[in-house]
């Protein structure tokens, strides 16, 4: 259980460990919290976009953003994709396509809470984070 004093965000997208540092800092920052909730799966917006309302995928993504939400409070959910995706290998602007439906289909599941979606990509030293 979280205490009062415990500020989070949620990360939900792709499970590459490459870009998850940028997408943390970009929560932390972009909401004021210490920690993020991460909810991720190979290809993750691939999956979301395609939309299948009867998805178990689905109904396991909802109950963890539920858990972030309801019980750490989260201020906010990032919903993420980069360039380069082993589990989602299409292009750089389906990708962004299907980052915006997962971002929709996440503000569905929480209508009160801000829902960013974000396009990973390289750039030097590391990696950058765009928002959509």
């Amino acid at each position: 259980m979280s205490s009062k004093f415990d500020t989070f965000a949620t990360a939900v997208g792709c499970m590459d460990g490459r870009v998850q540092e940028p997408v943390f800092e970009f929560a932390k920052k972009r909401w004021g919290v210490k920690y993020v909730d991460t909810i991720t799966e190979a290809g993750l917006v691939g999956l979301l976009a395609s939309n299948d309302p009867g998805s178990l995928l689905l109904d396991s993504i909802k109950k963890k953003v539920l858990i972030s939400v309801e019980k750490h409070h989260s201020r906010g959910i990032v919903v993420h994709s980069h360039e380069d995706c082993a589990g989602n290998p299409v292009s750089d602007s389906q990708q962004k396509e299907e980052i915006i439906s997962a971002a929709d289909i996440i503000r569905e599941l929480e209508p009160g809470v801000e829902v960013v979606p974000v396009f990973v990509k390289r750039a030097e030293p590391g990696w950058e984070v765009i928002p959509l």
